[in-house]
């Protein structure tokens, strides 16, 4: 099993949000969460994540590797990344500047050689405007 939630509580104060939610993701499955607003949809991602400590359960990743007392930078070197709906990029670094922070962690330069290819392969477009300021291009 690749992510395992079990009876996760979370709380914002007094007030409880999350009620002993379980669930379980294996190697290559895709699992949505489905809800309306304010049913804890990101919160159950943000506690996943570590941006919120659960009042009690358990995350455990790959296996038995617990997560849910862990910081955030060390889920993320897990392989674990939360990625908030918007537009969130530095406006004022270049469009290179960016993509290199989304790669902080890839410690071999070929690795990144090779994701900037796969990016601007997508998106042709930022490779010619790599030296723009992200906060100036439209969209």
């Amino acid at each position: 099993m690749m992510l395992e939630v079990r009876d996760l509580n979370v709380s914002y104060g007094p007030v409880q949000v999350l009620h002993n939610i379980s669930l379980h993701v294996n190697a290559g499955e895709i699992v949505t969460l489905i809800g309306c607003n304010g049913a804890g949809k990101s919160t159950l991602l943000r506690t996943i994540s570590g941006l919120i400590s659960p009042t009690s359960g358990r995350i455990l990743f790959r296996g038995n590797h617990p997560l849910h007392n862990a910081p955030p930078h060390l889920i993320v070197r897990e392989g674990i990344a939360h990625v908030p709906e918007g537009r969130g990029i530095f406006g004022e670094m270049t469009v290179l500047e960016n993509l290199q922070m989304g790669a902080y962690l890839r410690q071999r330069s070929q690795e990144l050689v090779e994701d900037y290819d796969h990016v601007y392969k997508l998106f042709p477009i930022l490779h010619q405007r790599r030296s723009q300021k992200a906060g100036t291009l439209s969209g």
